[in-house]
């Protein structure tokens, strides 16, 4: 009789005892399996606010300068030209929704492709993954990332750790911004898809395959924390990355954390909007009650998440079931 076994002892991928053969590796190789799919994502976002940049500097040139002999002068001044540098700074950060919603949309297809390419390689190789939760399960997620979320952003209120980092209120300022359906396509959709696909699809399972379960979570919220620039973000990105690639591995879906994440950013940009954290900080009373409402709500949703479970059924029990 064969059997399958999870070779990490953690939740997560099972492989074939017999079928498991990995390849000598190089670093250099090694390297950019890990780290690929982060840079890949880095130089298309790159790419297009270089280009969303040049388009803007064109068009506004085009208005403005009509004539070779204002654009020779505005080259000629220095004053002038750091002027006109800095004006059309201010005008990217003022489309830093629009640009971050572009840069996703195309990254979503190329991280797609290497994320189905790793299945078919793991197919290939004899490994069994997770089992799919039910569509009914899905619910707990959703209720406990959109308390976690509410409850993490009341304590950043609470705590008043927005007046600690500049750059944090700077980038929430310039992300919500922009009209409200831009917000909802760009952030609650564009955004979360394309952050679950290069974070938790790729860099969170191929780091989990090379190590272990607990490791792999730990470092890819860590790196998914960072990567959010300022220190506020920081701390919310790493607890968030840590719920993230939990329920991806007890659901056994990359469906699970990309409704998770797309719910919390929905729920953010509504709630910044039509003034809900305002609202709960005229009475601290208030909001500290929600706060431990949103804790008790994510713990109770947690419990029914643990009780998922994601192992695949070994073929021993299997056949023994057609006995």
């Amino acid at each position: 009789m064969e059997e399958w076994q999870n070779g990490h002892d953690q939740p997560g991928y099972h492989y074939h005892q017999e079928q498991e053969r990995k390849p000598v590796e190089t670093p250099g190789k090694r390297f950019w399996k890990m780290w690929g799919p982060l840079l890949i994502k880095w130089g298309i976002g790159i790419g297009v606010g270089m280009a969303v940049m040049a388009a803007m500097m064109m068009a506004y040139m085009k208005t403005h300068y009509q004539t070779q002999a204002a654009l020779e002068a505005l080259m000629s001044d220095q004053n002038k030209l750091m002027a006109f540098y800095e004006k059309m700074l201010n005008k990217y950060i003022d489309y830093t929704t629009w640009v971050e919603g572009l840069s996703a949309l195309v990254t979503i297809p190329v991280m797609a492709l290497m994320y189905h390419g790793d299945r078919k390689k793991e197919k290939t190789a004899g490994i069994v993954q997770d089992k799919k939760a039910p569509l009914w399960q899905y619910p707990a997620v959703i209720i406990m990332a959109l308390a976690m979320s509410l409850g993490l952003n009341n304590l950043i209120i609470i705590g008043n750790l927005s007046a600690i980092d500049a750059n944090y209120k700077a980038t929430m300022n310039a992300m919500y911004s922009a009209p409200l359906a831009i917000q909802i396509v760009c952030l609650a959709v564009l955004v979360p898809i394309c952050e679950e696909y290069v974070f938790r699809g790729l860099f969170f399972r191929r780091m989990e395959r090379e190590s272990s379960f607990v490791y792999a979570m730990v470092y890819s919220s860590v790196v998914f924390g960072i990567l959010h620039v300022n220190l506020v973000q920081m701390l919310y990105g790493f607890a968030l990355g840590m719920m993230l690639a939990y329920v991806y591995e007890k659901y056994g879906s990359l469906k699970a954390p990309v409704a998770a994440h797309m719910s919390m950013n929905l729920l953010s940009v509504l709630a910044t909007r039509y003034g809900l954290y305002n609202w709960m900080l005229k009475d601290n009373i208030r909001i500290g009650i929600i706060t431990v409402v949103c804790a008790a709500v994510a713990s109770t949703m947690f419990v029914i998440i643990q009780r998922i479970e994601e192992k695949p059924i070994k073929k021993k029990e299997n056949e023994n079931l057609t006995m």
